[in-house]
């Protein structure tokens, strides 16, 4: 069977207040997708079978992602101001098709943006990241089938 795999140039990642309303984020040069991690709570008891810890799964959390961009006046200014009012961030993050997909895969989230300039050197791109703090449930839409 040939690979479905691809590369991520053709994805998009956007950004909105409202979850509804998709702007390009300037000059972004990754994609952004939550990786969810499982808070066990320790379980064990006087009675636990063997002496063995029991766990139970417990909250869920997204954590922070780095998104990397170029810098640009325009969007520094927009996230700058997004991190000052407390805005709560919409993103959407949609792959390229892969082979038997009319449209690629979505991942949405919401998140709190904070910009920072990287430490470069002469000749160096000015390079930003947008540093998000997720927060709430994500949401993944497998693409369609061709």
């Amino acid at each position: 069977m040939a690979t479905k795999q691809r590369i991520v140039f053709g994805s998009t990642t956007k950004w909105g207040t409202d979850g509804s309303t998709w702007a390009d984020i300037p000059e972004c040069k990754g994609i952004a997708v939550p990786t969810i991690e499982v808070d066990y709570q320790d379980a064990t008891h006087l009675q636990s079978p063997g002496g063995f810890r029991e766990y139970v799964p417990g909250l869920k959390d997204q954590g922070s992602i780095t998104l990397p961009c170029g810098y640009s006046s325009a969007g520094y200014a927009q996230a700058h101001g997004y991190m000052m009012a407390g805005t709560l961030v919409h993103f959407q993050t949609t792959l390229p098709k892969e082979t038997g997909q009319a449209t690629g895969d979505v991942f949405e989230f919401t998140g709190y943006v904070a910009p920072q300039l990287e430490s470069n050197e002469v000749g160096d791109i000015i390079a930003m990241n947008l540093v998000v703090r997720t927060t709430g449930q994500p949401t993944f839409t497998e693409g369609t089938a061709a």
